[in-house]
Order: structure tokens, then sequence, then C-alpha cells
């Protein structure tokens, strides 16, 4: 099995568990209630002389029916909670700054990252507003990866590798964005089904978004780098990724949106 098909089948492998962890709980719940119906039921003794050892064993029956009550409880209202966690939306915001370390010769790029992620089963899409990139003629590539740490205190030199959470070859790590096109010194990319998520063990909050100076390669590079880092470059600005509410987000959306239009009455 290769690592892409690894890594898919880890993918399928958690929402699975999940589901049965929820057919689980669900049979316990379903047993229990039918305990706990039982347990209405008033016992009556037609014998006077029943033997005490008799009622000792239905009493720590009702105890049992009891305590099984409280656990089934708690377990129908953490399916409530999960539920609500499942469907929650998540923004984050990663304010891209040149690295500290850039040479002033080197391109000053600013700008914005946003993220949006509809629910932890959804994949997630990204705003990727940058400017500052030098102002070339023809259109240039430059490629933006998630860095293994969110540790700027050495510019962008010190967000260590690239995320790579399940041991894979570049370009399947999560936060692999690839190559963006650049022009006029501006990249303005809306992106859907992105890899990387906002929630869960492999969340990339916390961790640094960094922007470099040449093209990826996409792991063709034949050498060891490709496949670590597609031989991206020197890296010229980084952000760290942090949570965020959704007016950023929302503002970026009509920006697009005018665009759009502005884009469709130029081309009738």
């Amino acid at each position: 099995m290769d690592a892409r098909a690894s890594a898919n089948g880890n993918s399928k492998i958690l929402p699975a568990m999940f589901r049965c962890r929820t057919s689980a709980m669900l049979a316990f719940l379903f047993c229990g209630l039918l305990l706990a119906a039982c347990g209405s039921v008033t016992w009556t003794t037609s014998d006077p002389g029943e033997s005490g050892v008799d009622l000792a064993d239905r009493l720590d029956l009702v105890e049992k029916i009891g305590d099984t009550h409280a656990k089934v409880l708690e377990i129908w209202m953490e399916l409530g909670r999960q539920r609500e966690v499942d469907a929650r939306e998540m923004h984050a915001v990663c304010s891209v700054q040149p690295s500290a370390t850039l040479p002033p010769d080197q391109p000053q790029i600013t700008g914005l990252i946003l993220f949006r992620q509809l629910g932890t089963g959804s994949r997630v899409e990204a705003f990727f507003n940058l400017e500052g990139f030098p102002a070339e003629q023809n259109v240039s590539y430059r490629a933006i990866h998630v860095h293994e740490f969110g540790d700027l205190s050495r510019g962008c030199d010190s967000t260590g590798s690239h995320y790579n959470p399940l041991d894979v070859p570049h370009p399947q790590h999560p936060g692999d964005f690839g190559n963006f096109a650049v022009r006029n010194g501006q990249l303005w990319r809306h992106r859907f089904g992105l890899t990387a998520s906002l929630a869960g063990p492999h969340s990339i909050l916390g961790r640094a978004v960094v922007v470099h100076a040449g093209e990826d390669d996409l792991g063709k590079g034949g050498n060891q780098a490709s496949l670590q880092n597609g031989n991206a470059g020197r890296r010229l600005a980084c952000c760290v990724v942090g949570t965020s509410n959704s007016e950023a987000w929302e503002s970026l959306t009509k920006e697009r949106k005018k665009r759009r239009r502005e884009s469709e009455c130029k081309t009738t």
C-alpha cells in the first residue's frame, strides 16, 4: 500500500470508528431504557414468608437499574454535545508578514489568509489575499505550505519543516497548498477542498503558513528535497494560524462576488 492509500485509509477509519462508537452507545442506551422500564414494574410478594435474600437481590437490581439510567443519560448528553461540535462552523485567520530574517532586497509580502470549515468532517476552504510580490510582466507562481511550528522567533526560519503528522511524502501533507499565480505583484485566490483541518488531532491551528520564493515542483524534482518541501525556495513571509470570528471571511466573500461581477461585465 502506498503512502497516499495509507493517508486515505486513515481518513476513512476515523469516521468509521466514530460510527461504531455511536452505534455501541445507542445499543447500550436501548438496553438501559429496557432495564429502566422493567425497573418501573412494582413487585408484589405472594408469599408472606419470602426470604430476606430474595428481597436483597431485588433491591440490588433496583440499584443497578438506577446506575444504568444515570449512565444512559450521560451518554445521551455526550451524543448531543458531539453533534453540536460536528455541526459547528469554524474560522481561522493568518496575518502574513515578511520574515524577520529576510534581506532588504527581497519582496516584502503582506496580507491575509482566511480559513473556514463547516464541520469536523468537512473539507477546508481558504482565501489567500497577498501583495508585495515583484510586479513582473508575466504571471509567476509561488508555493504556500503549512509548517510544523507556530514559532516566529527567528522569522520564518524557525517554523520547522512541513507539517506532516502522517509521515507521508510531499505533496500529501495536510497544508501542502501547492502553487498560486501572482499577477501584477498580487495573489488573490479562493480555494476549496483543502486537506488541512481546523479541528481534530491534525488541526493546523497554532501552526505556521509559509509563503515561498519559488514554485513547488509537487514532488517531481527527482531528489530528496522534492519529497520533503517541493524545492520551493526561500521563505519570504509567514504567519501563525489562529481562531477568528466570521467577519473577515464575510467581507472577503463580498469582495469576491464584486470582483466576479466586474469580470463578467468586462467579458460581456
